[in-house]
């Protein structure tokens, strides 16, 4: 079993290939039945030894920074996962049947039984988790995630942008562009022939900018459509006057600038474009200034602020702010919205905790752990799709997790005979938990097999309407839907 889980979850190998591993190398011949067996006994096991080794680990050890968040796939329960900021460890995940506040203080009451009351929570923005979080850790300070928050107030502050884009899309004006770049050659041998490659190249190199037209606000795709066509406009100038003083023309250099300030021009874009110009520059300010300069979020983690870095943070993003506002009314009434984004966050963007000095505020690392088991379940089955399998033991490969965590695996695992310890664990429990496994996060259903649901449908229509009496045969209809006859009916009159 152990030498299954780890060739199928340590080395991320499908079933097929550890079955033939165990046969060729091992001369272990197991149908790939057993394989599936052993490979959700062996995470059963290790949770179960998770459970029992990390709470004394963390005894003791202050503060306590948790990590709360829950990923779900379609088709599947929520994963949720509480992790240690610090030390990087998974210490208690359950799939859910949704993110309710009910479902999300149950957990939390877990969490606060095992490991005590944290010193900090880090959390996103959903309400769901603030509310259960006060109810459980009343106390405790709530930080949220910084990049979360971003995203919330990028569209505050970047109004002009969805304008922006429907004004270059109208009337299918890039689709146009591009068809008429279609037509002009990709190599030459004379100097025209060389500037249609040109233009050619240039209308693709305006175009590609809009490939990955998702990420908003990280990303603005079609703010930098825009600006690449404002640089083609201007190098077309440049050329068209040196072809003046060479004496050549190519008209398709002059259809270019033609066409492409003829979209700058429209006051569908030139309008939005002039104002997100300069909300742009508000937008990277405060970026800036909260340390959030990248591309998209899913790269490093956030580094920690302390109490002094908070008070620069929020002069700087004041500060711009005011410049900001200066710009005219149209701009004091953006910035009055992202104002009004900070003070309503205020009590859970700016958390200072005495005495533990710079504060964790972002969930990024927990989210890359989500992201991390998912691709290894693509690897694992040579599929895109994850709901099944996350569906089926999401939480026991966040316990998993726990194997690549390099705290753990020196300050939990050091010394430690994996053999001796799943031996001394009770078979009897681990029967329960695998038995349990397929409902955990799931639905309460009625306890009939799949293909057998019409066939149970039919009886008790037939029970009900044919001339035998109701009993024994209700009584066994009952049992046959996991269901016990409590009371039995009355004779008809």
């Amino acid at each position: 079993m152990i030498a299954v889980g780890l060739l199928r979850f340590g080395l991320d190998l499908p079933e097929a290939k550890v079955a033939a591993l165990l046969a060729v190398g091992w001369n272990v011949p197991l149908p790939q039945s057993s394989i599936s067996r052993l490979s959700i006994e062996f995470l059963v096991r290790w949770r179960m030894l998770c459970e029992e080794r990390l709470p004394p680990l963390l005894a003791g050890r202050a503060p306590l920074l948790l990590q709360v968040d829950g990923t779900v796939v379609p088709g599947a329960p929520v994963t949720f996962r509480a992790r240690e900021a610090r030390t990087g460890a998974t210490l208690w995940a359950e799939q859910l049947e949704a993110e309710s506040r009910e479902e999300v203080v149950r957990f939390l009451r877990i969490v606060k039984e095992r490991y005590g009351t944290p010193t900090l929570l880090i959390r996103d923005l959903s309400p769901t988790i603030r509310e259960a979080a006060i109810e459980v850790f009343p106390t405790v300070p709530q930080q949220e995630d910084h990049w979360h928050y971003l995203s919330v107030l990028g569209p505050l502050g970047l109004p002009d942008y969805e304008p922006l884009r429907h004004g270059l899309l109208l009337g299918e004006a890039l689709a146009h562009l591009a068809q008429w770049a279609r037509k002009l050659p990709v190599e030459g041998g004379t100097l025209d022939d060389l500037e249609r490659v040109w233009v050619r190249l240039a209308l693709e190199w305006v175009d590609t900018a809009r490939q990955h037209p998702g990420g908003f606000p990280w990303r603005l795709p079609y703010l930098e459509v825009a600006r690449r066509m404002r640089r083609v406009v201007d190098w077309s100038e440049q050329l068209l006057r040196a072809n003046t003083a060479r004496g050549i023309g190519v008209p398709e250099v002059a259809g270019l600038k033609h066409r492409l300030r003829g979209v700058l021009e429209r006051e569908a874009v030139k309008f939005p474009l002039g104002r997100l110009d300069a909300e742009v520059v508000l937008w990277e300010e405060i970026r800036r200034a909260m340390r959030a300069e990248r591309d998209r979020r899913s790269r490093d983690d956030l580094g920690p602020l302390a109490a002094a870095d908070i008070v620069e943070v929020r002069r700087q993003i004041e500060e711009a702010g005011g410049r900001f506002a200066a710009r005219g009314d149209w701009a004091v009434a953006i910035w009055e919205k992202v104002a009004a984004k900070f003070a309503e966050h205020e009590r859970f963007l700016w958390v200072v905790v005495p005495g533990l000095g710079e504060v964790v505020r972002s969930t990024v690392a927990l989210e890359r752990a989500h992201r991390d088991d998912r691709q290894r379940v693509r690897h694992r089955t040579g599929q895109e799709a994850t709901g099944a399998a996350l569906g089926e033991f999401g939480a026991l490969l966040a316990f998993w997790s726990n194997a690549r965590c390099r705290w753990f695996v020196e300050e939990g695992l050091t010394g430690v005979n994996l053999w001796a310890e799943f031996a001394r664990q009770d078979p009897g429990e681990v029967r329960r938990r695998l038995a349990a496994l397929p409902r955990e996060g799931c639905r309460p259903r009625v306890a009939v097999p799949k293909k057998k649901v019409a066939e149970r449908l039919e009886a008790f229509v037939r029970l009900l309407t044919g001339p035998a009496p109701l009993e024994p045969a209700l009584a066994e209809w009952a049992a046959s839907i996991g269901s016990e006859l409590m009371v039995h009916s009355a004779p008809a009159e």
